[in-house]
């Protein structure tokens, strides 16, 4: 899937930031410090946070379950 390119302000960059780190460090205490497809699921969790933050989600906490949903 492609993305439009997008501008965000430094604020939003920040919460995305923080909402993906978070995800990727719950993914790590789940399945170990380096999960057999780590490319892949930390490519999962960016473009599910991104969609939800094109659609307008800017909660950290909200973006973060939207990443780790069905992982």
């Amino acid at each position: 899937m492609m993305f439009a390119i997008a501008h965000y302000d430094p604020e939003t960059l920040s919460v995305v930031t923080r909402a993906f780190d978070e995800a990727w460090i719950d993914i790590q205490v789940m399945l170990g410090a380096k999960p057999l497809n780590a490319t892949v699921i930390r490519s999962t969790l960016a473009k599910r946070i991104m969609i939800a933050v094109a659609e307008g989600e800017r909660d950290p906490a909200r973006l973060k379950w939207i990443a780790l949903g069905s992982i």
